[in-house]
């Protein structure tokens, strides 16, 4: 289904009818150009990076537009006090980059007091932030591909937090899940509850402090951040509430280039994000394990077959990736060697003769990730004119993150600590001073003989590269529109966090057939029933490059995401 969309420019009048219109159609909502296209979070922070564009901006330089203003206009999703996934496809040489700027635990961080702190202590306050990396992750990009100067690209973010952004409906989730949270710090409570109350829908929200942050940076550049002012504010911040950050974690902390993941698939290359993330792994191992399966007749996607076969490869591949991507070094050198041949053979072998009810392979090996409910990420893509992609995931890991924003700056700092483990030092997650927690973030590139075909990403913790998966291969396997793909029901095979956890959960988005979970049922899985409108199953935004050279961005209605073409 198409829908229209309204012009620019009526950011506060318009966006709450205009969201409100998308909610009740329930379908995704798509727009297509020969020349930029953007697909992010918010209407604010998509038409900040259309902004740049219009001004002759690269892909890169567009994504500091965007990044930046869904601090604002997104804010329990992501910010500057948050982390970064991103792959940037290079048009010029045809490859894939990718830059990795996840949060890094404190170098002081006290182990005796962290592991005396119970599970919900590690999920909020100062104790629970790691050292951000968005705005290094960012800059890296922007100083490799950008091409406008770093102030222009930031003053669409600092016009934004002045004049403030209108909550849309489906963003209340968010305030009404934290609203707790928030009323225990002044600085988010002065900020998110003006009134003390949760804010209706239209009502707009100002971060005054959070533009005169981002004038800094924007004056004195990205480094500003790591080694100004804004780095001993929240320094400041943190060991008043109990943190542990100190200069020398902001000082030292670098965003890294790596080498993505990648398979062939169909004739199509696939990259996705590398360890010490899991969700790039998950993705690509259940696109290769099915591939195995040479008797498939699976001829509907949502088929109680498919849905199976998916679940049973999902069982093995979760203890796999579990135990070999983490932020260590031999992760790092060969996590990638898992993606051969013999491996997906025998992750298919496994699972169709598995019985769902079973424990894993490995019943001590702890999840490839935290079943935290509703994931706080956030997923854009910039596409120039040039076709240069830049393909973002970031993240403050829970909504609203630690709850705490640093006096002074307008920042909401991660929770990020709580995506350690935390239940032995044998793990590979295990907890460290200066170490980096994994993540499921797998921003994703489809690459045809070089040139690009889908860019696609989702928040949503666990059902990240599930969501993925299931869009990847209704257009490469099943022939969907991409629209069709990304409105079609979702279905998730659940990871535990521990062996007394039941195995066989499989989460069933609204939409399927009435008889698809009794049949799964009797075949030994435990079905539970999603809601489309929660915010559990995340939202898939992806473009695809079509054959006749435009680009079609397609904005998932499941979240506040929004399409624009230049």
């Amino acid at each position: 289904m198409h829908i229209s969309i309204p012009s620019r420019g009526r950011l506060l009048g318009c966006l709450l009818s205009s969201l409100v219109f998308i909610q009740a159609a329930e379908a995704s909502i798509r727009v297509e150009s020969r020349e930029g296209v953007i697909v992010s979070g918010s209407q604010e922070s998509t038409e900040a990076g259309i902004q740049i564009l219009k001004e002759g901006g690269t892909a890169a330089d567009a994504a500091v537009a965007v990044s930046f203003t869904l601090g604002v206009s997104e804010p329990f999703n992501s910010g500057l006090g948050g982390k970064l996934i991103a792959l940037y496809y290079e048009a010029k040489t045809q490859k894939v980059y990718c830059i990795e700027a996840l949060n890094q635990a404190p170098n002081d961080l006290d182990m005796p007091a962290v592991l005396k702190l119970s599970q919900k202590d590690r999920e909020k306050g100062y104790r629970s932030a790691c050292v951000p990396g968005v705005v290094a992750g960012i800059a890296m990009m922007h100083d490799a591909w950008g091409k406008l100067p770093w102030k222009t690209c930031v003053e669409p973010a600092v016009e934004v937090a002045k004049a403030g952004y209108a909550v849309p409906a489906k963003q209340l989730t968010a305030y009404r899940e934290k609203f707790d949270l928030l009323m225990e710090d002044p600085e988010a409570r002065a900020i998110y509850l003006p009134g003390d109350r949760i804010p209706s829908a239209g009502d707009v929200i100002k971060n005054p402090d959070l533009a005169k942050t981002l004038e800094r940076i924007a004056s004195d550049g990205p480094g500003e951040f790591y080694h100004g002012e804004t780095a001993k504010q929240l320094v400041a911040a943190s060991l008043n509430g109990g943190g542990w950050f100190s200069d020398r974690d902001f000082a030292d902390y670098r965003a890294n280039q790596l080498a993505p993941l990648s398979v062939d698939y169909a004739g199509k290359q696939i990259y996705s994000s590398p360890a010490p993330l899991t969700g790039g792994a998950i993705v690509l191992l259940t696109l290769k394990s099915l591939e195995q399966n040479k008797t498939a007749t699976h001829d509907q996607p949502l088929s109680r077959e498919r849905v199976d076969s998916v679940a049973r490869v999902l069982q093995q591949i979760y203890p796999i990736v579990s135990g070999a991507f983490a932020n260590t070094p031999e992760s790092e050198k060969t996590s990638g060697s898992l993606l051969k041949q013999s491996t997906y053979a025998g992750i298919w072998k496994r699972a169709s003769s598995a019985d769902p009810r079973a424990p894993f392979p490995d019943a001590s090996s702890r999840s490839a990730v935290s079943e935290e409910t509703n994931g706080s990420t956030t997923h854009f893509i910039v596409v120039d004119k040039d076709g240069n992609i830049a393909c973002v995931t970031q993240s403050l890991a829970h909504h609203f993150g630690s709850g705490v924003v640093a006096p002074g700056t307008g920042i909401l700092l991660n929770n990020c600590m709580s995506n350690f483990s935390f239940s032995s030092p044998r793990a590979i997650n295990y907890v460290q001073p200066g170490k980096r927690p994994r993540s499921t973030m797998a921003p994703t590139i489809v690459l045809e003989r070089g040139k690009p075909l889908l860019a696609l990403g989702s928040p949503a913790s666990q059902r990240i590269p599930t969501g993925i998966y299931q869009v990847l291969s209704a257009v490469l396997d099943y022939q969907q529109t991409l629209a069709d793909a990304i409105d079609e029901p979702r279905f998730h095979t659940r990871s535990r966090r521990s062996s007394s956890e039941p195995p066989n959960v499989i989460d069933l988005e609204e939409g399927f057939d009435s008889g698809t979970g009794a049949e799964l049922s009797e075949a030994h899985w435990d079905i539970q029933s999603k809601s489309r409108r929660s915010y559990y199953f995340g939202g898939v935004n992806a473009v695809r490059f079509l054959p006749d050279g435009r680009r079609e961005a397609v904005a998932d209605d499941r979240r506040t995401n929004w399409p624009e073409a230049q």
